[in-house]
């Protein structure tokens, strides 16, 4: 137990984690900056972030959430299918069905979480 703690370089691990923090804390602040004034209570008040005839709902708030949604799209794709792609096909070539099934796994919590966004989406 003890050489195991000893390969982990706790001190690069706490500036990872710093870092980390303050970048995400600082694209949350900036996305809630931006919602914030994009947001649109009454359309008489704020005229110039909506559609000129209200035509579909159309806003920029609408805009602003559906761009994110699929930045989140793409990042459940790159994080999630292709590494589950990867595995399944290491694990065709290797005749190894363990990681084959974990791959499809993946591939299969991918696709589940890329349809949510889709029904998430709607219901904001």
């Amino acid at each position: 137990m003890k050489n195991v703690i000893k390969k982990v370089n706790v001190n690069k691990l706490r500036r990872f984690n710093i870092k980390l923090c303050v970048m995400l804390g600082t694209i949350a602040m900036a996305l809630c900056n931006t919602m914030t004034a994009l947001a649109v209570a009454n359309p008489g008040a704020n005229s110039e972030n909506t559609d000129p005839t209200n035509i579909g709902g159309g806003s920029t708030m609408g805009t602003a959430i559906s761009i994110v949604f699929w930045v989140i799209r793409v990042a459940i794709i790159l994080i999630g299918g292709a590494p589950g792609i990867v595995k399944v096909v290491q694990g065709q070539a290797d005749e190894n069905p363990r990681d084959r099934n974990a791959g499809l796994a993946t591939i299969g919590i991918a696709g589940a979480a890329f349809a949510a966004t889709f029904a998430i989406e709607k219901l904001i």
